[in-house]
């Protein structure tokens, strides 16, 4: 039932209290209290208004207070809640009685009271969960000033061999320290792109999804053989399979191997005893699933749920660490952006599935 019915119903009940209590003390006041009193009939119509107008008064003053004290309760549970203050009121012992069940008066707001006890614990929610953003923001500028300070210190230090005029360094050594210095600066130029598209999502612009129109399975198959070429990924094993061997689509190919790599990488990076790593494409009526398993070391609970969240690092700044932390939140926001979505399920030790669905 809604706030304006109780409403109408309890105004009509105090309406009707306010005639039986009329109906009881005039008469009470008129053939009991009058005669002893010694009052004769031609003071009765002013007592009568008297005793009228006195239950009037204490009508009106206890409605007030029927229908006020809630209103003033909500509005100061309000205004605590507008200063984030997201403790439990402190009168709230008032709205309940012993059994748990709203008093009568705040029985007519309840809808009200529920509202505002659901927005606290969204707010306690959110406060705990920004607090826990803050510090994993804290931890993930500390290691992606790491992760650039590494690659600096390398490419500094070639660069310094090179230009020592007290020795004559031949051409393989010079062609290896070059070899260092141009992968130290991929990987500097990967974590700047990161951060790029990090800040393109974090504001009101989008990804730059620039859509051709390609057979999905052959571009699978390429990134895959890229990943697989790749120093890091060579003692690991790859396989391909698919339903499906010509599919045309739209997809950007440029953001969408962005993301597979990412989590191909995923799997190559946190497992250092080889492993196999299984892409496995199939279409469901209007739906592309490429599912990316692999029987590596798996996740936790918490590193699931953590996953897909920006600034989330499954290391720390004392472990090897390829990426920026925001990797996965990017893959992410770059299927999203192809209107798809990306699921992972995963186990200690049983190994992680990653499934990209995409529209086809």
């Amino acid at each position: 039932m809604k706030i304006q019915q109780r409403f109408i119903q309890h105004l009509i009940l105090g309406f009707g209290f306010w005639l039986l209590l009329l109906a009881l003390t005039v008469p009470l006041a008129m053939e009991g209290i009058m005669p002893k009193l010694g009052l004769g009939a031609e003071r009765y119509e002013w007592i009568v208004l008297l005793i009228i107008g006195l239950v009037t008064v204490i009508w009106i003053i206890w409605f007030g207070w029927y229908f006020g004290s809630p209103l003033l309760l909500v509005m100061k549970w309000i205004n605590q809640l507008a200063n984030e203050d997201v403790l439990p009121l402190i009168e709230r012992d008032k709205i309940y009685n012993r059994k748990g069940k709203f008093k009568m008066r705040f029985h007519l707001y309840k809808e009200v009271i529920m509202q505002l006890d659901h927005m606290q614990a969204q707010l306690q929610k959110a406060k705990v969960e920004r607090a826990k953003l803050e510090e994993a923001k804290r931890d993930w500028i500390a290691g992606i000033s790491h992760d650039l300070k590494t690659p600096l210190t390398y490419i500094k230090g070639y660069s310094t061999l090179l230009l020592n005029p007290d020795y004559e360094w031949s051409k393989e050594e010079q062609r290896n320290f070059i070899q260092e210095i141009d992968a130290k600066g991929t990987h500097m130029e990967q974590l700047v792109q990161d951060l790029n598209l990090a800040m393109r999502f974090d504001s009101v612009q989008s990804a730059p999804i620039r859509k051709t129109t390609q057979n999905i399975v052959a571009f699978v198959q390429q990134v895959v053989a890229d990943v697989s070429n790749d120093l890091l990924a060579q003692r690991h094993h790859f396989e391909l399979k698919s339903e499906i061997h010509d599919l045309a689509m739209g997809f950007d190919p440029h953001l969408l191997k962005r993301a597979l790599q990412n989590i191909y990488m995923n799997a190559v990076i946190h497992n250092e005893a080889p492993v196999m790593i299984k892409t496995t494409i199939n279409k469901q009526q209007d739906k592309l699933n490429i599912c990316i398993q692999d029987n590596g070391i798996g996740m936790t609970e918490e590193t699931q749920q953590q996953l897909f969240n920006r600034y989330y690092r499954g290391t720390t700044t004392d472990q090897k660490s390829e990426g920026t932390g925001l990797g996965m939140a990017i893959v992410k926001n770059l299927i999203k952006a192809h209107d798809g979505m990306i699921t992972v399920e995963s186990e200690p030790q049983q190994g992680t599935t990653f499934t990209v669905t995409l529209p086809i």
